[in-house]
């Protein structure tokens, strides 16, 4: 294995014409505003740019982390002493009652687009930060719906080729997809939409807004839902049955306005404090509840 900084030199060598940036930071890049500096940061644009860079990473045994919008990720103050490639496939297509777009199109995009086409089915999306590669990698889903509920078929890569899988072979399920767990990069997505009024799905998409503005902490740094919904009944319940809600180690708070997230609420918080906040949780709900919380955020150390 060599260093991020002769890996750096040679990927320059090889494609010159690839971005590399040395001063990003995961704080910059996720939506917790948490996390320290990243060895090269590498935005990818095109398939074979990322082809290109993924080659290399294996060749050389390089440390990598797949990023999306950041919106789901709790990651260590500490150097990241490794690549980050961004998926920034932003692309999309309209045809037959379907959106196919690249993974790295916000959620919200996504269902603007859904308006703006008359297409029906996204509208619990509208606001959600994330990006479709990490809402389909999660199953992301509320109000009753599901991401994969809508999905056709799904064009991803193990680095070395391109493969597809519809709807059936991605063994969707609550949070968790064929992705879950597997070092794949989902590069591409067909959504099978309903045809609607235009009218009709944009104010249904604009209640939801409301709806989420109003019960979530819109206005502060998060991660979105930090736990996944238990067997039985759901986390910010038994949260605020442990008398929780608002509880503080440093910057980090679990939510005064929902206690299934916890916020960045000065902006100062570090990795260290919301990591503490979470095992606070898990431990005080499993001594009062005798209930397993897990996450459902990515945490990366």
């Amino acid at each position: 294995m060599i260093s991020i900084k002769k890996f750096i030199s040679i990927l320059k060598k090889y494609y010159p014409k690839t971005e590399i940036r040395t001063k990003e930071t995961f704080k910059k890049h996720t939506t917790f505003k948490v996390g320290g500096k990243i060895g090269a940061f590498i935005e990818i644009h095109d398939i074979k740019t990322f082809f290109n860079v993924f080659e290399l990473i294996k060749k050389y045994k390089i440390r990598y982390f797949i990023l999306g919008a950041g919106s789901n990720l709790l990651a260590s103050d500490k150097r990241f002493n490794g690549v980050v490639i961004k998926v920034a496939l932003n692309d999309y297509l309209i045809k037959e009652g379907r959106i196919i777009c690249g993974a790295g199109l916000s959620l919200f995009r996504l269902s603007s687009i859904a308006i703006e086409n008359c297409l029906s089915g996204l509208e619990w999306s509208y606001g959600i930060p994330g990006s479709v590669g990490g809402g389909i990698k999660m199953n992301a889903g509320c109000y009753g719906e599901e991401i994969g509920n809508f999905v056709e078929f799904v064009y991803y890569t193990d680095g070395n080729k391109i493969y597809k899988k519809t709807k059936t072979e991605l063994d969707f399920s609550y949070r968790h997809s064929y992705f879950t767990d597997k070092n794949l990069v989902i590069l591409k997505v067909c959504f099978k939409l309903s045809k609607g009024s235009k009218e009709d799905i944009r104010t249904k998409c604009y209640e939801i807004y409301k709806k989420r503005k109003q019960s979530q902490p819109y206005n502060l740094p998060s991660a979105g839902s930090i736990f996944k919904r238990p067997k039985d009944g759901f986390a910010p319940v038994y949260i605020e049955k442990c008398n929780l809600k608002g509880f503080r180690y440093g910057g980090a708070e679990i939510s005064s306005k929902h206690c299934g997230f916890i916020v960045n609420y000065n902006g100062k918080a570090t990795f260290k404090q919301i990591f503490k906040l979470i095992c606070k949780i898990k431990k005080t709900v499993l001594k009062k509840f005798d209930i397993i919380l897990e996450e459902e955020i990515i945490i990366l150390r």
